[in-house]
């Protein structure tokens, strides 16, 4: 039983490492008034582990850049982006933000 639970932490600290912090680039388009940028944010933001570090909207083109952080144990990029489809906004992931 001993074995077993050490197994087992081991394990879990193990997945833990793999776990790590990742922060993405999102394109948002669709967004035609002034309240949308929020709501998309919004959307954005309940997908678990998700947090907005800066956000670039371009009103002229209808559009917004978001940079975010997420657990990729919990979700994924993609994920992420389609959370906003549930809104009518289009989602498209950018690209990985490289680390500093």
């Amino acid at each position: 039983m001993k074995r077993l639970a050490i197994a087992l932490a081991a394990f879990l600290a193990a997945s833990a490492a793999n776990a790590a912090e990742q922060q993405v680039r999102i394109e948002v388009s669709g967004l035609s008034c002034p309240s949308c940028p929020y709501i998309a944010a919004t959307a954005l933001e309940s997908v678990d582990s998700v947090e907005i570090l800066e956000a670039d909207y371009d009103a002229s083109a209808q559009m917004a850049v978001y940079v975010l952080s997420y657990d990729d144990a919990v979700t994924t990029a993609e994920a992420i982006a389609d959370a906003t489809m549930e809104y009518g906004y289009p989602g498209r992931v950018l690209g990985v933000v490289p680390e500093s």
